[in-house]
């Protein structure tokens, strides 16, 4: 089994310390740069796995988030950089993500394309959603509508908008949850 960590700086000291975790017998970790706002990042990436043997991936998880705390406010209140922020880093940086593992992706006999989504982003309970984050909301919508088409036009490529919930502990529960069940 191979792991893939993608990472905005590799050179941090978390990113270190992952490659200082232990693996498995016949189990590797490799460790890439992809900023989700990078135009670039995910396609190098790709490429740096492609000379490393990767040849196809079964599953990419789409976990790079932004919430900017400035941005607790209305539609009427945000300003449209703060709107911008939002999406190129939430809608945009998932969508290049899928771009750039397209290929890899289509390798697969059981490619996955999963994307760690929000609360926030629900339009039909929008009203049970008193909180003032417009720009974030609306940013996680439009990643699950991308996350959906790309099923619609890859029906190879089952993919996923999952809402982790609240806390750092309750989301790598849902992520082990996910993983254990696509691989048992």
């Amino acid at each position: 089994v191979t792991v893939i960590a993608a990472v905005r700086n590799p050179s941090s000291s978390e990113a270190i310390s992952l490659s200082e975790l232990p693996t498995g017998e016949r189990s590797r970790l490799i460790i890439v740069k992809i900023d989700a706002s990078s135009e670039t990042d995910g396609k190098a990436a790709v490429d740096s796995l492609s000379s490393q043997g990767v040849l196809a991936l079964d599953v990419v998880i789409a976990n790079a988030g932004l919430f900017d705390t400035a941005a607790f406010t209305t539609v009427a209140e945000a300003t449209t950089s703060q709107i911008q922020t939002h999406f190129d880093v939430n809608t945009l940086g998932p969508v290049r993500l899928f771009q750039a593992t397209l290929p890899l992706l289509q390798r697969s006999s059981s490619a996955r394309f999963i994307l760690i989504s929000s609360l926030m982003a629900t339009i039909g309970g929008i009203k049970d959603v008193p909180l003032k984050v417009a720009p974030y909301g609306a940013s996680k919508a439009a990643a699950n509508y991308f996350v959906r088409k790309i099923n619609y036009e890859n029906h190879e490529i089952a993919t996923l908008a999952i809402d982790p919930g609240y806390g750092a502990t309750f989301r790598l529960l849902i992520l082990h949850e996910v993983l254990t069940n696509i691989f048992p």
